[in-house]
């Protein structure tokens, strides 16, 4: 178990030296490997060249560290076809560490009535950045190339930090608990205050009824005239009575 840290300058009685890998190792925790884009394009564009051959396009890529740069179109030439079964190839970037080199390379298929395009490598020390698949039909002079450039086996330098999604999607839902406990109490709370409440107004409300009731029963024979109170009008109603609907 130790601590790293990189990168200080050298001092009298303590040289500090670094290796490629360190940097390489400083420059992948912030740049993820793929292509470079150049306005607005993609750089390593394959194309169909001249007879059984491919054009490369110009292009900066980046790969567990390290740079790559094609400044000019590279032609890459492909096996001969077969006369009766059809290939797929792959044109790849490779980058190799123990080689120490990154190179363009062509990964012929096999022949077959159905043919599968060649796995790509992706070990420790090697690996395969996909550019494009290549048909190579049964007794053809030319071939089809399909863009891989753009797939997860390559795509393009884009992502300066990565997002712990997960840690973020845990937190959210902690958070989202907490709002939910907290609202839940505060909505009982709020429940038994309402229940309390509208107890306490129906227990004054039938008060005042009874009140009113009671008054206007004890003051009829003073008015000289008979009240009725009720939700439906009586029906011995006179002349002169007063009926007070009940709403």
């Amino acid at each position: 178990m130790a601590e790293h840290y990189r990168f200080f300058n050298s001092a009298a009685g303590d040289e500090r030296e670094y290796t490629a890998a360190q940097f390489a190792e400083y420059f992948s925790r912030f740049l993820s490997d793929g292509l470079y884009t150049q306005d607005g394009k993609a750089g390593l564009k394959v194309t169909a060249g001249s007879g059984l051959s491919v054009d490369v396009a110009a292009g900066y890529a980046f790969v567990r560290g390290y740079m790559y740069h094609n400044d000019a179109t590279i032609n890459k030439a492909l096996e001969p076809a077969d006369s009766i079964l059809d290939r797929i190839d792959r044109i790849v970037l490779r980058f190799d560490e123990v080689a120490r080199e990154i190179k363009i390379d062509v990964l012929t298929g096999d022949f077959s009535s159905t043919p599968q395009p060649p796995e790509i490598t992706v070990t420790d020390t090697v690996k395969e950045l996909t550019l494009a698949q290549v048909l190579v039909r049964h007794g053809a002079s030319t071939v089809t190339v399909t863009d891989e450039r753009f797939s997860d086996t390559c795509g393009l330098v884009s992502s300066l930090i990565e997002v712990p999604t997960q840690e973020m999607w845990d937190a959210w839902n902690q958070a989202l608990t907490q709002i939910e406990s907290a609202w839940a109490t505060q909505t009982a709370d709020i429940d038994s205050d309402w229940a309390d409440l509208a107890g306490g107004i129906g227990a004054d409300w039938d008060t005042i009824k009874s009140d009113w009731q009671g008054w206007f029963e004890s003051v009829q024979n003073d008015l000289g005239v008979r009240v009725l109170i009720g939700e439906t009008e009586p029906a011995d109603i006179q002349p002169g009575d007063l009926w007070f609907k009940v709403v």
